[in-house]
């Protein structure tokens, strides 16, 4: 369990300093499609950064995502190593993927975009959307991965021991 926590742990730093930095290199559309339609709306004024910005945002993502498919390689393969079966592997999965949806909604989306209205530093321009004080924005999305996540961590525990053994 340690090592799932440690794992996650790493997850969620990489996944903040991805929604700290990011949007200083990214297209203004690729960050603003997250959030609430008025903010989208008022955020279409935004210009976006230079090309080679843009290309070292492109490049920084890609990195995050390499980083969360790493981590959820890294925490298939150490179970197997640990002689785990399909349901310590799911369980491991549960453990990560819940413990990153909770520091997601608590951490990034009510905290950092909407406590702290993060963005608005960045596209000051959608200061005055009403959404930025709705911290039931993203719910629905929100929900949907809540209850996809045991289909999903199932088929990730499948597959690692299809492929482990």
């Amino acid at each position: 369990m340690i090592t799932t926590l440690s794992v996650l742990a790493i997850v969620c730093l990489l996944s903040l300093a991805f929604i700290l930095v990011i949007p200083y290199f990214a297209a203004t559309k690729a960050i603003v499609q997250f959030l609430p339609q008025d903010i989208q709306e008022a955020a279409k004024v935004h210009s976006d950064p230079p090309v080679g910005k843009r290309v070292i945002g492109y490049l920084l993502t890609a990195l995050a995502l390499a980083g969360y498919g790493g981590a959820l390689f890294f925490l298939g393969a150490d179970g197997l190593r640990r002689g785990y079966g399909f349901w310590l592997l799911f369980g491991r999965y549960m453990l990560f993927l819940y413990g990153y949806k909770l520091f997601d909604i608590l951490v990034q989306d009510q905290y950092v975009v909407i406590t702290k209205k993060y963005f608005v530093k960045i596209y000051p321009e959608t200061r005055d959307c009403r959404s930025w004080d709705d911290r039931s924005f993203n719910t629905k999305n929100q929900m949907i991965r809540l209850i996809a996540f045991p289909l999903v961590c199932a088929l990730l525990a499948w597959i690692t021991l299809l492929i482990g053994r």
